[in-house]
């Protein structure tokens, strides 16, 4: 069966709004036929670089944690991932075909595709066994639908926001991890990763104009429930909570680009805050950063309440990466063409290994950016996943 998918932009928000209506490739059985852009859109568009980056550290010696702040890479048997459309890997080919693609098999955190620079393939390289990568390439979804043999242990879904993490998401999770005989739920050393709150922030001013942002309060609410359904139902897990970037400077890079800034002017409903040109919504962007560094402090807090705790098999650390991150000084290249807004596989490698070296990082010592070239750092003997 052949179907007619125009061109459509999914900004953070699930919803789609038209905008090349000319141009449609063929779907059979759910697989896409590509399409390049054409000529004049590859003149405008910003220049992609896929280069893989080389993962070659030195081994590590075997390791028996006692604990989940004793934890090493090869400890680790489990990946779990939580969130929104970056880390359902939305769009990262950009205008590489006419449908909108999720490239979850190279998520930053979780792709699993063989050679894909993500933190999952670097803790595999110190256990061959490890789980729960996702995989391949497939159509966007959305309203909660899944394809286990490719998302696997990856519930991110592109426009979530953290009030679905705790029914739609853990839901999903949850599901997995039960029927899966790959998995010893009570001895087996798990990671977690959850990365949210664009979509929460973009919804501040929908078209309508009515305020309908997540609250800082009602972030924390949602981020605590989801918590302590990961800490009741799911033993040895080790949460990384990745703080936001101002998302602001998403526009104010696209605007250094031609074709960035024509596609974020079709594309503004889809976060009016973010993309609507015009003095009103400069106040809006600002209004956005300030409510996500209060996300970010509310992380904060919630990760030192359970360092508080002391549990021995469940620790939340936050990894600040985000936090100081300059967007506006990135290469156009770690955006996606497709929109000039989620990361390109480029961005997508920059997020892993930004990720991997603040995990292998004590707290004190974490880098609060995300920075273009960053080089990998090879644990040691003494590293460990860091609690502290």
């Amino acid at each position: 069966m052949r179907v007619c998918v125009c061109l459509v932009f999914i900004v953070a928000a699930a919803t789609c709004i038209l905008v090349f209506p000319s141009s449609c490739s063929g779907i059979s059985h759910g697989h896409v036929t590509s399409s390049s852009p054409s000529d004049s859109q590859q003149a405008q568009m910003p220049f992609i670089n896929n280069k893989l980056m080389q993962f070659s550290c030195p081994p590590l010696p075997p390791h028996t944690p006692k604990n989940v702040s004793d934890l090493k890479p090869g400890d680790i048997k489990v990946v779990m991932a939580l969130g929104d459309s970056i880390t359902a890997g939305y769009a990262m080919d950009g205008l590489s075909s006419f449908a909108v693609m999720e490239g979850r098999g190279r998520s930053w955190c979780i792709g699993a595709d063989q050679n894909a620079t993500t933190v999952y393939n670097f803790l595999k390289y110190y256990n061959p066994n490890l789980f729960g990568g996702s995989l391949g390439t497939h159509i966007a979804t959305q309203n909660w639908l899944y394809i286990p043999e490719e998302d696997v242990l990856n519930a991110a879904q592109s426009g979530a926001k953290t009030g679905d993490l705790p029914q739609h998401e853990m839901g999903y999770l949850l599901t997995q991890l039960k029927n899966n005989k790959q998995i010893n739920m009570a001895s087996d050393w798990k990671m977690m990763t959850i990365f949210i709150g664009a979509n929460d922030l973009c919804s501040t001013c929908p078209p309508n104009g009515t305020l309908t942002a997540t609250t800082a309060d009602q972030f924390e609410a949602q981020m605590r429930s989801t918590l302590e359904i990961i800490r009741t139902n799911i033993p040895r897990v080790f949460v990384s909570l990745g703080e936001i970037f101002n998302i602001s400077q998403v526009y104010t890079l696209g605007q250094t680009s031609l074709y960035c800034a024509e596609v974020h002017k079709k594309a503004y409903k889809e976060c009016s805050c973010l993309f609507k040109p015009g003095p009103q919504s400069d106040a809006a962007r600002l209004a956005m950063d300030i409510l996500g560094q209060q996300y970010n402090q509310r992380l904060r807090n919630i990760a030192a309440d359970y360092a508080a705790k002391q549990y021995t098999e469940f620790a939340v650390v936050i990894q600040p990466q985000g936090r100081d991150t300059s967007v506006e000084k990135f290469p156009l290249s770690y955006l996606s063409s497709l929109d000039c807004f989620h990361p390109s596989v480029l961005g997508h490698q920059m997020f892993a290994v930004s990720l991997w070296n603040n995990l292998i990082t004590p707290a004190a010592q974490k880098v609060t950016s995300i920075l273009p070239g960053a080089q990998i750092k090879c644990p040691t003997a003494d590293s460990y996943l860091y609690t502290w």
